[in-house]
């Protein structure tokens, strides 16, 4: 069962490393400095729902940061449980 079974460790890196170079444009860009500055409320709910979805674009890059990260640790478990798998079954056909 085990010999069926490869994991390619370097496409999970390329998976992971595709991620993180997405999650590095994700980040948020405040207003200029005058762009903050209103008295019209319009302006005013603008600015709030800007900074709002800048808020919500960096939420998206630290999770695709994060899910980078699971897709590495889950392709090392994989592997491990690949090579424990192997073993059992090398230990049992010696039986």
């Amino acid at each position: 069962m085990a010999e069926n079974i490869h994991i390619n460790q370097e496409k999970v890196q390329e998976d992971a490393g595709n991620l993180e170079a997405v999650s590095a444009c994700l980040k948020a860009e405040p207003l200029e400095k005058q762009d903050s500055r209103t008295t019209l409320p319009a302006n005013e709910n603008s600015r709030m729902s800007y900074e709002r979805s800048q808020k919500n674009i960096a939420d998206l890059g630290a999770a695709l940061t994060k899910e980078a990260d699971n897709i590495r640790k889950l392709g090392i478990a994989f592997e491990e449980f690949d090579e424990m798998t192997g073993s059992l079954a090398e230990r049992g056909n010696g039986q």
